[in-house]
């Protein structure tokens, strides 16, 4: 819990940062965009879950990614670990990394399987989204068949 809250504020620190003490004359720029992932193509591999899981065991989510027309964006790899579950769910702690035509942008969450929609936090990016953080909101219909809603903001 203390670990989460850190990171928490870590985050709020990157984001606020900027703003306060930022020259007058630099901009801060707020993209929006929406990915949706290739069920076809994705790769989820769970054969590190035993019954029961057990607290630090992998689970990993490799898939092409398409932009709003359908048309290929890149790839993303989710690594995730078990933090905790119960007789039906899972507590996943959530590493992504979003390999974009542009540049990268990495991110973490931490959320149950049973939830279906849940927010997660862009940390950085490289080429087109360096400098980037922000927030993703995930609508998750099954593992390798997700979609982003990617909100970012950047100097």
């Amino acid at each position: 819990m203390k670990k989460r809250l850190l990171q928490t504020l870590a985050v709020a620190a990157a984001v606020l940062t900027p703003l306060l003490f930022a020259n007058p004359a630099s901009a801060l720029a707020n993209t929006t965009f929406t990915l949706t992932s290739d069920p076809s193509t994705a790769v989820v591999d769970l054969s590190h879950i035993t019954t029961p899981p057990l607290p630090g065991e992998p689970l990993t989510i490799h898939e092409n990614l398409k932009d709003q027309n359908g048309q290929p964006a890149g790839s993303a790899v989710i690594a995730c670990h078990v933090v905790a579950f119960t007789t039906t769910d899972l507590l996943l702690d959530c590493q992504a990394t979003f390999n974009l035509l542009n540049g990268t942008i990495s991110g973490h969450t931490a959320f149950w399987t049973f939830q279906h929609e849940y927010p997660a936090l862009v940390l950085s990016g490289t080429g087109a989204y360096k400098g980037a953080v922000g927030t993703v909101q995930v609508l998750d219909r099954a593992p390798g068949d997700e979609t982003y809603t990617f909100n970012l903001l950047q100097l």
